[in-house]
């Protein structure tokens, strides 16, 4: 993972491309702009992209799951 204060990170992941094997990737999350992309880095994968109220629902979400 890159710096803290950095607008681009990347996280350990893993894929399933549609009934294929689990595969590792790394997901890059970055800040462009307002939006948040998640960016799995696979070939034909699509990239996520979240405005701020749809990145805050993910937030509350995993926070709620994980805590």
């Amino acid at each position: 993972m890159t710096g803290p204060s950095s607008s681009r990170k990347e996280i350990h992941a893993t894929y399933q491309l549609h009934r294929g094997p689990v595969s590792i990737t790394k997901l890059v999350v970055s800040k462009q702009g307002g939006e948040i992309v998640l960016d799995p880095q696979i070939t034909d994968g699509c990239v996520i992209s979240l405005e701020e109220d749809s990145a805050i629902i993910l937030r509350d979400m995993l926070t709620e799951w994980l805590w």
